[in-house]
């Protein structure tokens, strides 16, 4: 007991010592900037002109649609052919073509329906009290 106590003496009395250790003096401040020197006469540049503006802006233009063009072939080459009009498919026919829709199944339909009433009575049950 009694060397806890001389221990925890000897530790209050080295931790200001220590936490002073710990700060030194700020550094000193940076020297002020200097002031810009003035301008000389006919040495601004007045940035881009008008022609360079429009040429700016065709250029974006021109490789944004390239860009889109290259999108769209793209995708109408690596389409399935059952899904390109015209591709001789098996919806050239005209059955089950792009804007068709499949009629659902009707046990899925019937799970579905079952869900979403489940998913409406929970929605009701946790509502708040109306004051």
């Amino acid at each position: 007991m009694r060397s806890a106590l001389i221990t925890l003496l000897v530790a209050a009395l080295l931790a200001p010592a220590v936490a002073a250790a710990q700060f030194q003096p700020l550094p000193p401040a940076p020297p002020p900037e200097p002031p810009p020197l003035p301008a000389v006469p006919g040495s601004e540049e007045s940035g881009i002109s008008g022609l360079q503006e429009a040429l700016l802006i065709l250029a974006g233009v021109v490789v944004v649609v390239g860009i889109g063009v290259a999108i769209t072939r793209d995708a109408r080459r690596n389409a399935p052919a059952e899904t390109r009009p015209g591709a001789g498919g098996p919806s050239s026919s005209g059955a089950g073509s792009v804007g068709e829709r499949k009629k659902p199944d009707p046990r899925i339909a019937r799970k579905q329906k079952a869900a979403a009433k489940r998913a409406r009575q929970a929605r009701k049950k946790n509502r708040p009290a109306r004051k």
